[in-house]
């Protein structure tokens, strides 16, 4: 019996939708708009849609184009329908279908784009040979993938600009405990060891496109900035949730062994400390991103 694709196995949806916000505000939509290569009235397919955001956000850049969405999970295809629906969106739809065999005739679409999605799969040449097929002559190919993280650029926050000495007692312990246990979660199920994420752009570039583009943009959150009046009660509350995270982490069977029994105590009370010292702290915490787009035109046939 075939088993059913489930990426909650590996994200939750709100925590997708809360990651792609923070990559793709309103206000930048003009200029994103011109890195992927979209303009108004087109028809676009975009490829792993996830819980559609993405695709909501480009449909009221381009109007009156319209935007497809494909996912290969039917939790997050139905997410995706309920948010379309209450937004009042009527030029965005949605479709369960697998990257491999897109269930599109041939040049069906003027753009077909995936933002981390095709940097999750085993044969991402595949799904980038299929976005090529239902591509027209002229029409636009855009690969995107987010660069920060554990194969890519990292920031540190505030604990980073802290130069030769600790903003707190224990911040260089902290960050070594916390890095334990990342490098400690599986990502088996993510990607292919022959494509890592930069050799993606490559992997296009090598099918031939015209108007070659490669761009990129960043972002920086900081959401317990002294100027911001809630302050303290998000710090308290980033804070016990920290903590609680730690407390289930040490109780999973692949993750809990990154760290003896002491260790996990004690990654708990430089959470608690390192909340202190930023609840008190003229400074505040910070997280930034950056995401690249490779982008290209299909060729017409000579």
């Amino acid at each position: 019996m075939s088993q059913v694709f489930s990426w909650a196995q590996v994200q939750s949806i709100e925590s997708l939708e809360q990651s792609r916000a923070l990559r793709f505000r309103p206000e930048w939509r003009p200029l994103l708009l011109s890195y992927f290569g979209l303009a108004p009235g087109m028809r676009v397919l975009e490829v792993a849609s996830g819980p559609g955001m993405l695709s909501r956000y480009f449909a009221a850049g381009i109007a009156p184009g319209t935007v497809v969405g494909l996912d290969l999970d039917p939790e997050f295809v139905a997410y995706a329908r309920r948010q379309a629906k209450r937004s009042g969106m009527r030029t965005v739809e949605y479709v369960v279908g697998n990257a491999y065999a897109l269930p599109f005739p041939a040049a069906s679409f003027d753009a077909v784009l995936s933002y981390t999605g095709i940097g999750v799969l085993k044969h991402p040449e595949s799904a980038l040979r299929e976005m090529w097929r239902v591509c027209r002559a002229g029409g636009v190919i855009a690969v995107s993938e987010a660069v920060t993280g554990p194969s890519g650029i990292e920031f540190g926050g505030v604990d980073s600009l802290s130069g030769c000495s600790e903003p707190f007692d224990g911040a260089a312990r902290y960050w070594e405990l916390r890095g334990r246990v990342r490098t400690s979660r599986p990502r088996r199920c993510l990607g292919s060891t022959a494509w890592p994420i930069p050799a993606l752009f490559g992997l296009l570039a090598s099918m031939g496109p015209s108007d070659w583009r490669l761009n990129a943009w960043g972002y920086v959150e900081a959401p317990d900035d002294s100027r911001h009046e809630e302050r303290a009660a998000l710090r308290r509350s980033s804070t016990s949730t920290e903590v609680e995270q730690w407390h289930q982490a040490r109780g999973d069977e692949v993750v809990g062994p990154a760290l003896s029994p002491e260790e996990w105590d004690e990654l708990e009370c430089l959470t608690v400390a390192r909340g202190r010292w930023l609840g008190g702290a003229r400074t505040f915490d910070w997280a930034a991103g950056l995401s690249v787009v490779a982008t290209g035109k299909k060729p017409h046939e000579a």
